[in-house]
């Protein structure tokens, strides 16, 4: 009977001081990964050989429509778009262009996570599909040379409500003329303009969302 007892004793002791050694994660290999769920691509330094999309902008910088704080971001994620040849040619007029990028989309007004595209001067800018003051598409909007406030950067108006910004770091500027139904937005005419840059990596081309 004593005999059972200790035996039992002795399994309990062993059973409570028994616990799992944790798994060691082997890191990944590459500091470059394809984050899942639209999350797009996570750079960072290191001797990696697949570093972030290049600039479509000459020189190799970021896209012109991208301010430093949006290149800065690296929120690098693949498009839908076939390639940077396939870009509007149009100059001096706003294209809608489908990138169907799981951050941009919105069921009810931009299901396809479409972008405005301007080729102004051999430059190419990107920006939001909508006015950030009116929310109305842009498709319409008119495309401004630079002023005294702008300086060489060229700018983009609202053709519903007026609303004019700069067109490289979507910052409101002071309105070319009023609009019929400016005066309902005036109040939310201080929110900047989306502005994103864009970058093509082994053909493919990427956006980078702030």
């Amino acid at each position: 009977m004593k005999r059972s007892m200790a035996i039992l004793l002795l399994g309990a002791s062993a059973a409570s001081g028994f616990a799992p050694t944790p798994l060691q994660q082997t890191p990944p290999s590459s500091s470059l990964s394809m984050a899942k769920r639209g999350k797009g691509l996570s750079v960072s330094g290191g001797n990696n050989k697949l570093n972030k999309p290049q600039s479509i902008s000459s020189g190799g910088s970021e896209t012109s429509s991208a301010p430093k704080a949006a290149a800065a971001a690296n929120n690098w994620q693949q498009t839908s778009i076939p390639s940077i040849k396939s870009l509007p040619k149009e100059k001096n007029s706003v294209q809608l262009v489908d990138t169907n990028v799981f951050a941009l989309k919105n069921k009810q007004t931009n299901p396809t996570g479409a972008v405005s595209i301007v080729n102004h001067e051999d430059k190419t800018y990107c920006f939001s599909s909508s006015c950030a003051s009116c929310k109305i598409p842009l498709a319409k909007a008119k495309v401004l040379d630079g002023n005294e406030e702008t300086g060489d950067d060229a700018r983009v108006e609202c053709d519903f409500c007026g609303a004019t910004y700069n067109m490289r770091t979507g910052a409101p500027v002071a309105k070319e003329g009023g609009k019929l139904f400016g005066f309902l937005f005036s109040k939310s005419e201080t929110v900047p303009l989306p502005v994103y840059g864009l970058g093509e990596q082994k053909g493919k081309v990427f956006i980078n969302i702030p």
